[in-house]
């Protein structure tokens, strides 16, 4: 069969592209089982619904997949939402051929997967999770899905579930073969291009869904596989810098050491970035990750007061978070990683005298990494299955009916948890951060370059893990 696999389009021009790597592992599944796939993101476009459009008549396929990865931005300030884009993307597609079978999947997918197939009758199938076996197996069966697990589809009008399967043993998958789509609108960003080394997290956070949708046990690759994908890409398409796409690179922290070990043996050349767990990113393993080729990593500590970290269940000490920033503050020797620190306001057992911890560890982390590093201030954005959206609910903060998956933008505000004791002071972080984004959007607009300290960007739409 004929397969175009399509990558969700968020709507509008974001500050770097992301390489489709979900589809990068469905594409070489298929193509192992004899299909001709084909990839396009709409994304690194001009033109993205007419390219669309031309894209399936040129290709003709006999199967669209689409993957939906985040239904919005997840941030507070100025939040985006990328299902209405989704839609449009559906729409175009079964007007162009309304013949062609519609298959949706991806973690965004996923979260509302019931609810997405009863809203867009042009969805013919849905995979729930991880696809790597599910898809190539729905194809051999599509007159009957209903012997497939892992599949949602349509039996007269009425969206069915064939039931949970295992996912899949991330060993056993071939590494992602880059070459379904062209390579070179990804390899200018340090973050365009990911490789994971694992899948699965065993973290406990508040807010956060990981655990439903990848497993609560890790998954690991072999040490081997991950630096010959990584050789890979740079022998193939001359890659210099990627990042590590696991929700927490340094855990198992003996993983991540042998990965940087081999990096260095096999003397490979890039420059890296990673999401990281604070507990484990010791002086020395950061001197390690240094000479492999790491000049970025991002911690998500989420909380500054103890009352905070204990609330959101992240196995923090208030001094771990306050060492780790004193360390790069101080350390020369690691002065020229790039770091950022992502934090909730308002989170899960915060107090006033924790949101005063708050600000002033962003003020701090603000002052002394300007040049060289961030703090991004965010609140917990509500998705189903996590422990923030029933904590709410049972103390009356959240309405029990409260819809995660709102029909337009507007609805995305009232989906931000806040803590209710200290919830009142919102409005001044809120009213404080858009007088500081219309600033930059001024300054911008009058071509002056703005201070560090009023960057006020949102970061990457996901929390991180440690």
């Amino acid at each position: 069969m004929k397969i175009l696999l399509v990558q969700a389009y968020l709507g509008r021009r974001e500050a770097f592209p992301v390489y489709p790597l979900g589809l990068a592992y469905i594409s070489t599944a298929l193509y192992g089982k004899g299909h001709e796939v084909q990839i396009f993101d709409p994304n690194i476009t001009t033109n993205p619904y007419d390219d669309l459009r031309e894209y399936v008549s040129s290709f003709n396929p006999d199967i669209v997949g689409i993957s939906l990865r985040n239904i919005d931005n997840q941030y507070r300030i100025a939040p985006f939402y990328y299902y209405t884009y989704f839609q449009r993307v559906l729409e175009i597609i079964k007007k162009k051929d309304p013949g062609i079978k519609v298959v949706v999947g991806g973690a965004g997918f996923s979260m509302f997967a019931e609810k997405i197939m009863q809203r867009n009758l042009s969805i013919d199938f849905g995979l729930y999770l991880e696809g790597e076996e599910s898809f190539p197996e729905l194809l051999e069966n599509l007159n009957k899905p209903d012997s497939v697990s892992g599949i949602y589809f349509r039996r007269k009008g009425e969206v069915l579930f064939t039931g949970y399967r295992p996912l899949p043993d991330f060993r056993k998958l071939s590494i992602p073969q880059r070459d379904f789509i062209d390579i070179s609108p990804y390899l200018d960003h340090l973050e365009s291009l990911g490789i994971q080394t694992k899948r699965g997290c065993p973290l406990k956070c508040t807010y956060c869904n990981y655990p439903q949708l990848s497993g609560n046990k890790v998954r690991i690759r072999e040490v081997k596989s991950v630096c010959d994908e990584i050789e890979y890409l740079i022998k193939q398409f001359g890659i210099k810098q990627f990042m590590f796409s696991d929700g927490v690179f340094n855990m198992p922290l003996n993983h991540a050491k042998e990965i940087c070990e081999e990096i260095i043996k096999r003397n490979l050349k890039v420059k890296w970035s990673a999401w990281m767990e604070i507990k484990h990113a010791k002086k020395d393993f950061l001197l390690l990750a240094m000479k492999a080729g790491c000049i970025s990593l991002t911690f998500s500590p989420d909380g500054v007061s103890q009352n905070a970290l204990d609330g959101l269940q992240k196995e923090l000490r208030e001094k771990d978070v306050k060492d780790s920033l004193n360390l790069f503050i101080s350390d020369k020797n690691i002065r020229n990683l790039n770091v950022t620190y992502s934090v909730f306001v308002n989170p899960p057992g915060e107090t006033f005298l924790g949101f005063l911890k708050t600000i002033i560890f962003f003020i701090k982390a603000k002052v002394y990494l300007s040049g060289r590093g961030n703090v991004f201030l965010n609140w917990i954005r509500l998705e189903p299955e996590t422990k923030a959206l029933r904590y709410g609910i049972e103390k009356g903060d959240i309405n029990k009916d409260i819809e995660l998956l709102p029909d337009n933008e507007k609805g995305l505000r009232k989906l931000f948890y806040s803590n209710f004791p200290v919830k009142y002071l919102d409005f001044l972080i809120i009213a404080t951060f858009r007088f500081l984004l219309l600033l930059k959007i001024v300054l911008m607009k009058l071509g002056l370059k703005r201070p560090k300290i009023i960057d006020v960007d949102e970061k990457e739409d996901k929390y991180g893990s440690d």
